[in-house]
């Protein structure tokens, strides 16, 4: 039986059940309390909601993660690995196989990645590259290192003519990997090349292609290796841990030469008698979750409820970052439980209560169109589909965590016209002063909020839980979230709620829901220019709107 076909007939038991109540909270309408709020997301939205969420306890009571970047030092890390460029003839198939900036996953592959890595640069700066100039801060052919042409790691090189680098992405069969056949099509803007560093690196010439040398060292057809990419993230130091970060209480020491590691070029750091980073690092870190948590004690963090999941196969590697977050939770004292597989299902939700819950899933990257096309928009939420377990197990999570919830539709039995048996959905524009540039208008950002049935059938509060997607997606991918809620809560396994899904859409493809560090207007193309202030568009703009007004002020 469909999940359309269960709700339907449980509708027939539970239309005037018990514990509707009136429909909703009982008592006077109330400002929102964060007891009574949740933000949740996935992916790029699983880092937005975990750093929105333990940057603002006393806006949200619960968190929500399932699988993204919620360690920012560890994602710093991993994104130096991908600028790697080393011979390779071995084409990785699966997380933990040997990779380079030439030899990436089938997915993400190469051209998200390099659109992902330009909105990261907009969203918390470059950290591999100094930007003296605030005006001039997104382009790496207006970085430092672009002007004085020296490195420690490839001596004296050259830049592309091009004031947006060389080409790369254009994987048009999607495995990661740059075929002798394929052209590059987009430029990188945000990487700074070394012209000149393949003979060093690869003992070949190789051919130029987009502007970078590239070889295929074994004749398969495939580049293996072409020119370095420069990445001065700080000044040289022995990193006897291979953590990536200065510590001189491990006896680690450090060359006071400046970022690119060249003693007598005079640039950012060189002589001034302490060990610099570049400065933009600072910026990922002050957006950084896990060193918020690690800064709080036990009793601040445990003033809220955390879920999170990841897939133990994940091709972003964020396993590692989850595996870090519940390493600090513990060594807090705090107790974590942990599932190896989802705890229940639409038809049995299970009562998580813990109030701290990592689920780790035998899958990779789920929910996108890239991955598994089909299953969020058009699959059954109540089936096998990975990306609806994800969904309804973090729905059992929110159910635990609102205290006192109204169950059934509400309204009665003697009601006319009869009591409405489902929930709607609420689709809207709504204009963003925050994100207004330059004076001109405010931009329009698209919401979906679902109301449930017994917003309809009293006057009743409920609780609210917000929804951030993830790179590339919009809220009306979300669209089939009313056919779970309806069934859960009318099967009277979950209590009425409000879930409003917002937007992540900024900079290219995605904001990463903070506040931008770079304007989006040094960014060729960028398809809208705004101020980039998205934390706040969220917070000021969408948030107190949908609350007042399509929830009517109804939130708990």
């Amino acid at each position: 039986m469909s999940l359309r076909r269960r709700y339907v007939v449980g509708a027939m038991v539970l239309v005037f059940g018990c514990g509707g109540g009136g429909g909703g909270h009982a008592g006077p309408p109330q400002e929102a309390t964060p007891q009574f709020r949740a933000i949740a997301g996935i992916s790029m939205g699983a880092y937005g909601a975990m750093n929105l969420g333990t940057k603002h306890p006393e806006l949200f009571g619960t968190i929500a993660s399932l699988g993204g970047p919620v360690d920012m030092t560890q994602l710093l890390r991993d994104t130096a690995a991908g600028l790697k460029v080393a011979p390779q003839t071995t084409i990785p198939k699966t997380i933990g196989d040997p990779a380079t900036f030439d030899h990436q996953l089938p997915y993400p592959g190469r051209d998200l990645v390099l659109s992902e890595l330009k909105d990261l640069m907009l969203a918390f700066g470059n950290p591999f590259l100094h930007h003296a100039d605030p005006a001039h801060q997104y382009l790496a052919s207006d970085s430092e290192p672009a002007r004085l042409l020296q490195d420690d790691v490839f001596g004296p090189f050259t830049i592309p003519g091009d004031v947006r680098g060389f080409l790369d992405g254009g994987d048009h069969n999607h495995n990661g990997v740059r075929e002798t056949s394929e052209a590059p099509t987009d430029s990188t803007d945000v990487l700074l090349l070394a012209r000149g560093s393949l003979p060093a690196i690869g003992g070949v010439d190789g051919t130029v292609l987009g502007d970078r040398a590239l070889a295929d060292l074994d004749g398969d057809g495939v580049f293996d290796v072409g020119d370095g990419i420069v990445t001065n993230f700080s000044e040289p130091f022995t990193d006897t841990n291979g953590n990536g970060v200065f510590e001189p209480e491990r006896g680690e020491t450090f060359s006071d030469v400046g970022l690119d590691g060249v003693a007598g070029t005079g640039d950012f750091g060189e002589g001034n008698g302490v060990f610099d980073y570049d400065p933009d690092r600072a910026h990922w870190l002050a957006e950084d979750p896990l060193s918020r948590i690690t800064a709080e004690s036990p009793a601040q963090i445990s003033a809220q409820r955390i879920y999170m999941d990841v897939g133990t196969k994940d091709e972003f590697g964020f396993a590692q970052h989850y595996a870090n977050f519940v390493a600090v939770l513990q060594a807090k004292g705090l107790t974590v439980k942990i599932d190896d597989g989802f705890p229940g299902n639409c038809t049995d939700l299970p009562k998580l209560n813990a109030p701290f819950r990592l689920v780790r899933y035998d899958a990779g990257h789920i929910g996108f169109q890239s991955v598994d096309p089909g299953d969020l928009l058009n699959g059954d939420p109540c089936g096998d589909a990975t990306v609806w377990q994800r969904i309804v197990n973090v729905i059992a999570f929110l159910n635990e965590s609102f205290p006192d919830g109204a169950f059934g539709i509400g309204g009665s039995i003697t009601d006319f016209p009869p009591a409405a048996v489902t929930g709607d959905v609420v689709r809207q524009d709504l204009p963003s002063p925050a994100l207004a540039s330059g004076g001109g208008a405010a931009p329009m950002r698209p919401i979906l909020v679902y109301r449930p049935p017994a917003f309809s059938n009293g006057n009743g509060h409920f609780p609210i839980a917000y929804f951030l997607g993830g790179y590339g997606q919009t809220p009306d991918d979300f669209r089939q979230i009313q056919i779970l809620l309806d069934a859960l809560i009318l099967n009277g396994q979950l209590q009425n709620m409000f879930v409003a899904f917002l937007p992540g859409a900024g900079g290219y493809q995605g904001s990463f829901y903070v506040n931008h560090t770079v304007s989006e207007a040094q960014a060729p193309g960028v398809p809208e220019v705004t101020s980039g202030r998205y934390e706040d568009s969220i917070l000021h703009d969408l948030i107190p709107v949908i609350e007042r007004d399509v929830c009517k002020g109804r939130v708990r």
